[in-house]
């Protein structure tokens, strides 16, 4: 009994199943390096949290709204000095051209709901086509409460960028 009638033999006949397939498909990405024109490819990506981020911003700019509605985390962020840039907003961006976009926000008492939906569809609709080039495909506007302005400073705390209290009348 010997070792090598144990072992296979090396020999250049040993089959390979994916050695005419790898043979095969350097073949054909040469050949289709050569047929391909030298023209780069070009793609933009926009991630959801830009989207996001534009929106939000884009809806603060609307007469009528207080702030938008954010989650825990953007409490805490808050408490903790920092902003939520993207609160009170959720996107989904459906394809390389469309998104969907859902609004929470807090409305100023007095103002006209339907009035501040139309401005928010303009908006936002209008800077998120203009920055990113997606179409809103579907948006959905949760007013989820009403303030004063002064409820909303008073519930906040009518704290100052410099950390003072805002003593000043208005």
């Amino acid at each position: 009994m010997t070792q090598s009638t144990m072992t296979k033999p090396a020999t250049s006949s040993t089959y390979n199943p994916y050695s005419d397939m790898d043979a095969d498909k350097k073949k054909s990405d040469a050949a289709t390096a050569d047929s391909v024109s030298a023209e780069p490819v070009y793609k933009l990506v926009i991630d959801e949290n830009v989207v996001e981020k534009i929106s939000s911003m884009a809806a603060q700019k609307i007469d009528g709204i207080i702030d938008m509605k954010g989650n825990v985390l953007s409490r805490i962020q808050e408490g903790l000095g920092g902003a939520d840039k993207t609160k009170g907003v959720d996107a989904d961006i459906v394809d390389d051209t469309n998104a969907k976009i859902n609004l929470d926000v807090i409305m100023e008492y007095g103002k006209s709901a339907p009035e501040i939906f139309d401005d928010i569809k303009k908006v936002v609709g209008g800077d998120l086509k203009d920055m990113t080039g997606l179409n809103v495909v579907e948006m959905t506007v949760n007013v989820v409460d009403v303030m004063t302005p002064e409820e909303y400073a008073q519930k906040n705390g009518s704290n100052s960028d410099d950390g003072q209290q805002d003593d000043s009348a208005n």
